[in-house]
């Protein structure tokens, strides 16, 4: 059994139609030539099954394309087993790439609805599963445009892709519409970095600022927190010295991400805040740029326990100029 996913990537521009689009592995690419749909997604049963609404969102969009096959499903029984499973798997596939495009710059492209189209001999004759998440990732200011990227930032973002294969997947964990929870908890192995991450999508997909700062921190914490003293200090402190290059730098840093604390605990003991939105811009641009510099940078010390990373930053806070 052969199939084809599809699913439209929100906010997304290229710099130029793509042919073929642009491979993000084997089987899988970025297009935004609209005959390629056009084909399938114009037949009318596919029209009566999907919606017009959905089949429109192709028309002028950036999309993502898979065509694999499935050597050990024969017939439409068959695939009827599996084939939801296969679309939620691809649809987070996709989102999943989407965290490595917000590592090359912030951005506000979402994926929503994923199409896996099943068929034997002619795609024409298939039979479709549908799967929708309802994440919908802004930029850090708020600000509506579209993301315009170029064809080296895609690659770049692909070349550090990581292909999960879905045979690899366990029943529980396969992608569906609720995501996992394993980060939470320490037994499940996940790292600093995998906890940050978790919460930096958070922060993308919140829709106001001061929710997003809220999440933005907590990232941070997942980064730098080895107790629970003085943790709006240590963590300025900490970052400041980790990323700041000239002392002015590094006051610049510490007081940005204490600015950011100040947002959040007013925000976590249910008090108002003074301003207005306009006032948050600033602060949430700059810790959304903040992460994505740590995260990028993969620095071992997030890999250490409790001891060594105090260790770590005591010696970096008095080697600093």
């Amino acid at each position: 059994m052969k199939y084809r996913f599809l699913a439209v990537l929100h906010n997304m521009e290229l710099e130029s139609i793509k042919n073929k689009g642009i491979e993000l592995y084997p089987g899988a690419r970025i297009s935004n030539k609209n005959d390629k749909t056009e084909q399938i997604l114009s037949d009318i049963n596919y029209i009566a099954i999907l919606g017009a609404h959905p089949v429109d969102e192709f028309n002028d969009a950036v999309y993502i394309y898979i065509d694999r096959e499935i050597d050990d499903i024969k017939d439409k029984q068959e695939m009827d087993l599996v084939g939801d499973k296969y679309a939620f798997h691809h649809l987070r596939e996709a989102q999943t790439f989407l965290h490595e495009l917000w590592l090359i710059k912030d951005n506000n492209v979402y994926v929503r609805d994923g199409f896996l189209i099943a068929y034997d001999q002619k795609i024409e004759d298939g039979f479709v599963f549908k799967a929708s998440l309802s994440e919908v990732y802004t930029y850090a200011s708020r600000e509506e445009k579209k993301t315009l990227f170029m064809d080296s930032e895609i690659i770049s973002a692909a070349s550090n892709f990581s292909q999960f294969e879905i045979e690899n997947r366990k029943d529980k964990d396969f992608g569906g519409k609720i995501p996992q929870a394993d980060h939470f908890y320490k037994s499940n192995g996940y790292t600093r970095l995998d906890r940050a991450t978790y919460f930096v999508m958070g922060a993308r997909r919140d829709a106001t600022l001061p929710m997003k700062i809220l999440s933005y921190c907590t990232a941070l914490e997942c980064l730098f927190t080895t107790g629970s003293a003085e943790i709006t200090h240590k963590i300025s402190e900490r970052i400041a010295t980790l990323l700041g290059t000239t002392k002015e730098s590094r006051i610049e840093i510490y007081e940005v991400i204490r600015d950011a604390y100040k947002c959040r605990s007013k925000i976590v003991h249910g008090q108002h805040l003074s301003g207005t939105d306009e006032d948050l811009v600033s602060i949430s641009v700059r810790v959304d740029e903040i992460l994505r510099e740590l995260l990028n940078s993969e620095n071992e010390i997030f890999l250490k326990n409790d001891k060594e990373i105090d260790a770590y930053f005591i010696e970096l806070l008095f080697d600093a100029d």
